[in-house]
């Protein structure tokens, strides 16, 4: 296990005064990650390990977590994008790698800002068609009444990342769920539902949108695992025709959560450093 104190931290004042924090290891050019849903910078160590030897890594903590700020009431995807550039002007990184969540995050500021050189992808969260997730809701009123096991449960079923649990009964995927995930792991996933929630609420609004990607004029690596659902996967593909420079690698042998700690991020970061090393 990586030592955290390997890393310097520090922290960063966004536009509107939110406190964000950074994990930083290595020297080199820079490079951001910006970590997924449900997670938080301490579950890409790992992945920043592997860069450190080339590159000066850069991992934020997004809004909602860890030592950084709380999302606000006026969150959304714009106060992200305002992130990831109080970050970049305080590190010089125009290097940016997204997982999930932080894909779609990573995708919409290089949208908007073409001075950010090259993008690395894990399964971003785009859907290639709108969404109307009655799941939502669902989710929504199960953390109104402080049953997370169930708020859980409705994430869990409506996003589809994990297709056995999609294709269960509710009742029957929260058991399941309640045995594979408690302890440690559990208390950090209740700390971060509320923020989930507000997080796929931005999903479900760009939902429909990726045509908009075509205008994207950075250098882009788009990762798959080959473990992941059908329709990632196909999403993926469309992807990876839809953006102008993109290459599209199927990593063997891992799922949606393949950047992560505990999964792939040695293979992950190799294929990385391939596309950050070029000229």
């Amino acid at each position: 296990m990586i030592n955290l104190n390997l890393f310097r931290s520090t922290t960063v004042q966004s536009q509107d005064g939110t406190k964000i924090g950074i994990r930083s290891l290595g020297k080199g050019p820079g490079i951001l990650i910006i970590h997924g849903a449900l997670s938080d910078s301490e579950d890409y160590i790992h992945l920043a390990n592997n860069l450190s030897q080339d590159f000066s890594v850069y991992i934020m903590e997004r809004r909602g977590r860890g030592i950084s700020g709380l999302q606000g009431e006026d969150y959304g995807m714009d106060k992200e994008i305002e992130d990831v550039q109080a970050v970049r002007i305080a590190t010089g990184a125009n290097f940016l790698i997204g997982h999930s969540y932080g894909g779609l995050v990573a995708l919409e500021a290089a949208q908007r800002d073409h001075t950010i050189e090259k993008l690395a992808l894990y399964e971003p969260g785009v859907f290639l068609e709108p969404q109307q997730w009655q799941w939502l809701s669902d989710y929504e009123a199960a953390m109104n009444r402080k049953d997370f096991r169930e708020a859980f449960a409705h994430f869990v079923r409506g996003i589809g990342h994990t297709p056995p649990l999609t294709k269960l009964p509710k009742w029957y995927a929260k058991f399941i769920l309640k045995i594979m995930i408690r302890g440690q792991h559990w208390y950090k996933i209740v700390s971060m539902l509320p923020e989930n929630l507000n997080e796929h609420r931005e999903v479900q609004r760009l939902s429909g949108t990726y045509r908009n990607y075509q205008s994207l004029k950075t250098k882009t690596l788009l990762m798959v695992g080959a473990k992941s659902s059908p329709g990632i996967k196909h999403m993926t593909q469309e992807l990876g025709r839809t953006i102008p420079e993109c290459h599209v690698e199927t990593i063997p042998k891992t799922d949606h959560f393949g950047p992560k700690n505990d999964y792939c991020p040695e293979v992950i970061a190799r294929k990385i450093h391939s596309l950050f090393n070029q000229v």
